[in-house]
């Protein structure tokens, strides 16, 4: 009887046993990405400790390949650093990527996440982009305050004129000080009385929002971290400074508009109106107006002055480039005292546009695009993908590899110049402003800017270094944004244009 029952248990174990050969020949087991090794607790937090975080990464896919995952802290950071992944996260995977984060600056300053930023994958961000994209942010809207940027450049060339020749010229504070004043007119109508305590709050909220503050790197001991190293206390200042400003504001247009008078529109105009409408399919209250003025003053101000000085810090350094650039806008614009965004318009320089997608291709303003976040668990590119795993794609990088650019480290323009590769998002090699559904939707607005102001400082002016300066310092300032470590400081020589009688 003990024969009997032995010899079917057997090939019973065996049968299971040849399954399971079977089915691990056919399945090919789960693998998350390789990545550099950890500590006990905060994981590979360590390797990003007192480094440019763009380029720490860069040295680590070297060697752990173009996917990657670390562990900071109890959270997951899966970075992709290669044309072919950034192509996986922001295209084929763009849906289960679409989502972001709940960051803590985002629940405190962000209005509980109700901005496009960092508002959820959801209805109501799907509503929110498409009410964004087709009222504020829209080609039509862009152009509407072009008369804010022409003024606004003028005043610079203005008082870098009166300021004596030659004068040196500290461009970093000037760029800086004129893209907050061009969001701030279009946004509000004027440059307000308290513009520097509101500015102060906007760029100290962007470096607590960024995703790799403790407190956000352990989702089950945010609160306690965030009130133990003051990062609550300090997103509460901000937003009490942020949201005070805002309301005053807000209350103060609606005053205006009930008022009868004849006054010139702004964002908030704008909003207020869309609140009036309704039938958006969500309830756009002060709140939601608040958060969206905030993301135009987060990601249309630091980002559009670091693109300009990293611009004219490419010119100096290749004189070359600077002759045949500037040899062409004078030639375009020969004989006129001011040049406007009209103007530049209808003379389609082609040249300068490659000069700007060549300096933000070595310097992005967001080097490691804003962190996503794994909707589901999923494959990507022969790994798993856990759900809740946060993801970012390298875009410094990812602009800086041979594989796909030609001396990938030095300046030259002319590799843009079949028009081939462009900002839509769809050249995986070149993304300054993402792709897919979390694709910055305002970069015309930056655009239109950077562009008016360089033609117009290499129209009215040649550059050159102050006395005892050899070269251009192109050192990093540390953090997560490509800022300049020290401020460009250049002499500035007037050019006076030949006035033809027939132009203006």
């Amino acid at each position: 009887m003990d024969e009997l029952f032995l010899q079917p248990l057997l090939l019973a174990v065996a049968a299971v046993a040849l399954l399971q050969l079977i089915k691990l020949s056919i399945t090919r087991p789960s693998r998350t990405p390789p990545g550099p090794w950890n500590l006990p607790v905060i994981g590979s937090m360590h390797h990003l400790v007192n480094t440019l975080p763009h380029r720490a990464l860069r040295d680590l896919a070297a060697a752990h390949g173009p996917i990657m995952m670390l562990r900071l802290g109890q959270t997951p950071l899966v970075v992709a650093s290669s044309r072919e992944t950034a192509r996986a996260v922001l295209r084929t995977h763009d849906a289960n990527f679409a989502t972001r984060p709940r960051l803590l600056a985002g629940e405190i300053v962000g209005y509980g996440w109700s901005d496009i930023l960092f508002s959820p994958s959801g209805d109501y961000w799907r509503k929110l982009r498409h009410l964004c994209a087709a009222e504020i942010l829209s080609p039509r809207r862009v152009l509407s305050f072009r008369h804010i940027r022409d003024h606004e450049v003028t005043s610079r060339v203005d008082e870098i004129r009166a300021a004596g020749s030659p004068a040196v010229v500290n461009l970093s504070v000037m760029f800086h000080a004129m893209t907050n004043t061009i969001v701030s007119r279009a946004a509000f109508g004027r440059k307000r009385e308290n513009a520097a305590d509101f500015m102060a709050a906007i760029k100290a909220g962007v470096g607590l929002s960024s995703g790799f503050n403790v407190p956000d790197l352990f989702p089950s001991w945010t609160d306690v971290l965030a009130a133990v190293t003051g990062m609550k206390r300090r997103l509460r200042g901000i937003h009490a400074t942020v949201d005070a400003i805002l309301q005053e504001i807000i209350d103060e247009r609606r005053g205006v508009r009930g008022g009868g008078e004849n006054v010139e529109e702004n964002l908030v105009d704008v909003l207020i109106a869309l609140q009036e409408k309704g039938g958006f399919g969500f309830d756009l209250d002060d709140n939601k107006i608040k958060a969206v003025i905030l993301d135009m003053f987060a990601g249309g101000t630091g980002t559009s002055a670091s693109a300009l000085e990293w611009a004219m810090s490419e010119l100096m350094r290749n004189p070359a480039v600077m002759k045949k650039l500037q040899g062409q806008i004078r030639e375009a614009f020969r004989g006129k005292t001011v040049v406007t965004e009209a103007d530049l318009q209808a003379s389609n320089l082609r040249y300068l546009k490659s000069v700007i997608k060549e300096a933000l291709r070595l310097h992005p303003p967001a080097p490691l695009l804003v962190p996503r976040e794994s909707i589901d668990m999923c494959e990507l590119e022969g790994y798993t993908i856990p759900a809740k795993s946060r993801v970012i794609v390298n875009i410094w990088a990812i602009g800086r590899d041979p594989k796909y650019w030609e001396d990938a480290e030095e300046f030259k323009p002319e590799r843009f110049d079949d028009g081939t590769v462009d900002f839509t998002g769809s050249s995986y090699e070149f993304l300054p402003f993402g792709s897919g559904r979390r694709m910055c939707p305002g970069y015309n607005y930056g655009l239109a800017s950077m562009e008016l102001a360089l033609v117009a400082m290499l129209y009215h002016f040649d550059w050159s270094l102050p006395d005892g300066v050899k070269e251009v310092d192109m050192e990093e300032a540390p953090g997560l944004g490509v800022r300049r470590r020290s401020p460009l400081l250049l002499r500035a020589t007037p050019f006076v244009p030949t006035v033809s009688p027939l132009i203006n």
